[in-house]
């Protein structure tokens, strides 16, 4: 679902920040585009003194922002802008009631209290400013920020001069790919996964209205996306249930923009935990380090919950990006793309829950947790003990698996005790699937109406692990707890979170 934004600058502020900064004239155009890309910008309106800020004045009208006279009265300025924007603000949360999206152009923690209350009548709110002068309070508050520096440096150079006269000129066929392609990777800096045809051709008009394909030869937006893609610009399949095209980057060029994923390389595994992870990885498994692995779900169950106690839904496809908003901005920051495989280990590990109590079976279904962070975190190990094992590793080596699990040593223990309880789980899977005179619902195997059972959900694992974390822990040989009844799973043939199942019903963050 688009939004319906309202966009209100502080302009002395994120124009003198920009400046300060060594960012140059501030750019209007680069930021209007990326907030074209969210949704329908329905006010725009900048403050500040325009006498002093003259040189700007064209750009405001260029892109539709009204431009707000404060001007100065002996001097004695200070303030009146960030007034005048508060009051406009208020004044429209509770007047326009279809405005949904607060986007704030500044970095002054004064307008922490606004945007706390906005929050509090239910409107999103956006920041947008330079990352050193803005303010961490006022960057916390906000249910997004976006860093200028980043819009910057993802504008891409105009291939020519706008034209001096006021005529309406048509973009050459080659602008209009190029445009095409700016769309679906801003698209996709928020929901990673291919976009519908129809929702990247309203965010297309949206940059560009004058924009028709039947201009360039083609009879209708399919055609031109088709032409897209016979040139290697984008990669097209069908959605079964919508019936018209998915749009998505050629695979080959689907590396995340350096702007907006400023993670960090992943602490280099040398020597028998390296290598066990090398056996994960050529399954499409990567369970990263410990640390990093732990920023991701705890992020990632915080953002769950968060969306839950406003009674939002969660749907898989959706989250990963939002989540990788979260992680930019912890320490240590985590890229998208791992932020990626964290969730599609606990989409396969059956810990996402369908209404009907089974984990859910595609990335479009929605979903609630049952388990907390660290819960998770123990079934995530348990998971990828069970995959190195399935691989024929014996995992003998309790020290290595320990800092491939829990980025120290110091559990080897725990580790011992976990791949033996996941051995005890396999073997009574493959006892469970052997055959029988029952038919084939008394079986382990899965069906269409019966998925499999998960090998990661042990209690007696996760009070083994609990008792290693805890301060002042026991010894390894205690009595471990009668086990909980076991999960179903879902069929393992659903790729996770890259966008390649059905599209689910549009999710917005509210």
């Amino acid at each position: 679902m688009e939004l319906n934004m309202c966009v209100l600058m502080d302009f002395e502020n994120i124009a003198a920040g920009a400046e300060k900064e060594g960012h140059g004239r501030f750019d209007t155009r680069a930021v209007m585009t990326r907030l074209k890309e969210k949704g329908r910008i329905l006010i725009a309106r900048s403050y500040g003194d325009w006498g002093r800020f003259a040189k700007y004045k064209q750009d405001m009208l260029e892109h539709a922002v009204q431009a707000v006279e404060l001007t100065s009265y002996r001097g004695q300025e200070k303030n009146r802008a960030d007034i005048a924007l508060a009051v406009d603000a208020m004044e429209l949360a509770f007047r326009r009631e279809y405005i949904d999206t607060f986007v704030l152009l500044s970095g002054d923690s004064d307008f922490t209290p606004l945007v706390m209350r906005l929050r509090e009548l239910n409107r999103r709110v956006i920041g947008i400013g330079t990352r050193r002068s803005s303010s961490r309070l006022l960057v916390e508050s906000c249910d997004e920020f976006i860093f200028y520096e980043s819009i910057k440096r993802g504008r891409k150079t105009p291939s020519k001069q706008p034209p001096a006269s006021d005529a309406v000129e048509s973009l050459g066929k080659d602008e209009a790919f190029a445009l095409l392609v700016e769309t679906i990777e801003g698209l996709q800096k928020d929901e990673p996964g291919p976009a519908l045809a129809g929702r990247v051709k309203q965010s297309l008009l949206r940059k560009e209205p004058a924009f028709d394909e039947t201009e360039y030869g083609y009879s209708g937006f399919a055609r031109f996306l088709e032409a897209a893609r016979d040139k290697g610009l984008v990669s097209l399949s069908r959605d079964e249930r919508a019936g018209g095209y998915r749009v998505d980057l050629p695979s080959d060029d689907r590396a995340e923009p350096a702007d907006d994923d400023e993670g960090e390389d992943l602490p280099l595994l040398t020597g028998e935990p390296g290598r066990l992870r090398g056996v994960l990885l050529r399954q499409g498994i990567d369970p990263l380090d410990a640390l990093s692995r732990h920023v991701v779900v705890h992020e990632f169950v915080d953002h769950v919950n968060e969306r839950a106690r406003r009674k939002k839904r969660n749907t898989l496809i959706y989250t990963v990006g939002d989540v990788a908003r979260r992680t930019r901005q912890t320490e240590p920051p985590v890229r998208t793309q791992h932020v990626r495989s964290v969730l599609q280990s606990i989409f396969e590990a059956g810990e996402l829950i369908h209404a009907d109590g089974n984990p859910i079976r595609k990335d479009s279904a929605p979903f609630t947790l049952q388990h907390d962070a660290e819960e998770i975190l123990r079934e995530l190990r348990s998971y990828y003990v069970a995959n190195l094992l399935r691989q024929g590793e014996r995992l003998n080596d309790s020290k290595a698996l320990s800092m491939l699990l829990w980025g120290d040593e110091d559990h080897a223990t725990p580790a011992e005790e976990l791949v033996a309880w996941v051995q005890h789980e396999l073997a009574e899977e493959d006892t469970a699937d052997g055959p029988t005179d029952d038919g084939p619902d008394s079986t382990g195997e899965a069906t269409d109406d019966m998925p499999a059972t998960p090998v990661g959900s042990s209690a007696a694992a996760e009070a083994s692990v609990d008792a290693a974390d805890a301060p002042g822990t026991g010894d390894a040989g205690e009595d471990a707890p009668k086990r909980k009844r076991r999960r179903r799973r879902r069929k393992k043939t659903v790729a996770a979170t890259d966008g390649d199942t059905p599209a689910a019903e549009d999710q917005a963050e509210g």
